[in-house]
């Protein structure tokens, strides 16, 4: 029986996932993770590539609004339906390449505007409501890594997370469950957005009341393994050396300028996010808004800056300078 396109997951009670993709291009096995893992990795995904593409495809839908400029209709506005073209194979391209570098993203991503794109009715309305769909859609995933983000820097500062209000995508959801039956009987969650799998995630990282720390060596959160408190992560960052074993050694930094520079970089990620969302709430432009790709612009040159100084090659005062600015 030919399998529904969508990535299939598994979830043991120990939080390790077993994932299977159906692809356009057959079935593609994603190699085992964990809750905590992927909630992670998502939260420091650089989407500054692909928010310049966002940002490009809202200027190109709305180039699609002209005027007519014969005697007969003159000033009457219409859809061009070679700019519409043009702004469609920008999409395609994204798609494209998107599953060329990350099959789970870029067929996740395909399969969302597949199933929120309506049928080509031949109007020009169509054409408006196509390029909303894409670019709100498009948008979105964005704008759950900043939720998700937002959760994580609650759960750091003790903050139990809203589920009433600011978290109500993560009191409850739908997810339709695949039964297989061959040797055993199977259950596996289907889904076709990527927003939709970091849901349930989610749903699943709160259901485990995690821990969340900020390390003191990189400055990235992580998840300790244990209830103790714990200040350093098992990340790699220097050849096979993770951060608890190169810490020891930076220790008369962090002792000086070290929290200082994470705290500021935790802190002004934090306003930046706001300053999105006030310009994506108004309806038009404000004098200290943002786009996604400002937004990405800052956090690339400030996490570059805020790494320089953990690894010593530049001062705390020039990391503060970028970080700040």
């Amino acid at each position: 029986m030919k399998k529904l396109l969508g990535l299939y997951i598994a979830v043991a009670a120990d939080g390790r996932i077993r994932r299977n993709l159906t692809t356009h291009n057959g079935e593609v096995k994603l190699k085992a993770s964990t809750v905590n893992e992927e909630i992670i990795e998502f939260s420091e995904l650089n989407f500054k590539p692909y928010a310049e593409i966002v940002d490009l495809l809202s200027d190109r839908f709305a180039d699609m609004f002209l005027e007519a400029a014969d005697e007969e209709h003159a000033g009457e506005p219409y859809i061009s339906v070679d700019a519409f073209r043009g702004a469609m194979q920008i999409v395609y391209d994204l798609l494209d390449e998107l599953e060329k570098e990350n099959p789970l993203y870029g067929t996740l991503t395909r399969l969302m505007l597949e199933d929120a794109v309506p049928p080509d009715d031949g109007t020009a309305g169509w054409m408006i409501q196509t390029g909303e769909t894409i670019v709100e859609r498009l948008s979105s995933i964005m704008q759950f890594q900043f939720l998700v983000n937002e959760v994580l820097y609650d759960i750091r500062n003790r903050t139990t997370p809203d589920l009433e209000e600011r978290y109500a995508l993560f009191a409850q959801m739908e997810a339709p469950q695949i039964l297989s039956l061959g040797k055993r009987l199977t259950a596996q969650i289907r889904f076709r957005s990527p927003i939709e799998y970091y849901r349930f995630l989610m749903m699943r990282f709160l259901a485990n009341a995690p821990s969340v720390a900020i390390c003191e060596c990189c400055g990235r959160y992580f998840i300790p393994k244990t209830r103790r408190r714990m200040l350093y992560c098992d990340r790699k960052i220097r050849g096979n050396k993770t951060c608890k074993d190169l810490a020891p050694a930076l220790k008369h930094r962090r002792e000086a300028n070290r929290n200082e520079v994470i705290r500021a970089f935790d802190r002004v990620n934090q306003r930046m996010y706001k300053r999105y969302e006030r310009e994506a709430d108004a309806d038009h432009h404000l004098p200290k808004g943002i786009r996604y790709s400002d937004y990405y612009d800052w956090r690339d040159k400030a996490a570059a800056a805020r790494d320089a100084f953990l690894n010593g090659t530049i001062t705390a005062e020039e990391a503060l300078c970028v970080i700040k600015a």
